[in-house]
């Protein structure tokens, strides 16, 4: 990746970039949790393609527009609201065009966060519409908390659903409840464990979900 800052708040960047989309990351190491909110259905987060971003930010407000270098309708529109202090609000649109290789025309997420002393709290809504002609629609939603016990301890909260329909009818639908403690030892090791149970409306009995993550940065 290759950014040139202009110094006013305007950047270009050139190279294999992370989609603007998602309030959660998509790599896990930068997550609160291990595990996905929309993991059941999948392909709303985007992970990292070539193309070209120029972002520009004020404490007001920040505004990102990228392209792809591979597919030339696939474009990235992001707008967030950062004028009240500990307030993030973010809009994310992705248009991939009629033509577009991908399986998806499009997506959107919408979500927020506020920091209030030592609690995080988080809202998204997500959607993906499929390419083709069966009109396939993702959809997902999720709420989450992050606490700091102390300086060390953390926990996190989330509460997520996401269904799938064709043509409006509901064709699947789960729900995820997550709940992840985490703890840092020094400023280069952290570690987090998660716990999370999984419910579907297809007659498959629930799932339970665990994962350990360490963390070694330098």
């Amino acid at each position: 990746i290759v950014t040139y800052d202009f110094g006013n708040g305007l950047s270009v960047t050139v190279g294999e970039m992370l989609s603007y989309l998602g309030f959660e990351a998509y790599d896990p190491i930068n997550m609160y949790q291990y595990s996905t909110a929309y993991e059941s259905i999948g392909g709303i987060y985007d992970g990292y393609a070539t193309g070209a971003s120029v972002d520009y930010g004020t404490e007001m407000f920040s505004v990102g527009i990228w392209s792809s270098l591979v597919e030339s309708q696939d474009f990235e529109f992001a707008l967030a609201y950062t004028g009240m202090e500990n307030l993030t609000v973010k809009a994310i649109i992705a248009d991939y065009g009629t033509n577009s290789t991908g399986p998806y025309k499009g997506k959107s997420t919408y979500w927020a966060s506020y920091q209030l002393d030592k609690l995080l709290v988080a809202a998204e809504v997500a959607q993906a519409e499929a390419a083709n002609s069966t009109s396939l629609e993702l959809d997902g939603w999720l709420i989450m908390g992050n606490y700091a016990v102390t300086d060390a301890i953390g926990v996190t909260l989330r509460y997520s659903e996401s269904e799938a329909s064709v043509g409006g009818v509901t064709g699947y639908e789960d729900s995820k409840i997550t709940i992840s403690p985490s703890y840092v030892f020094n400023d280069n090791f952290s570690g987090l464990i998660e716990y999370s149970t999984f419910d579907t409306d297809v007659g498959v009995e629930p799932e339970d979900y665990v994962a350990a993550e360490v963390i070694f940065t330098f």
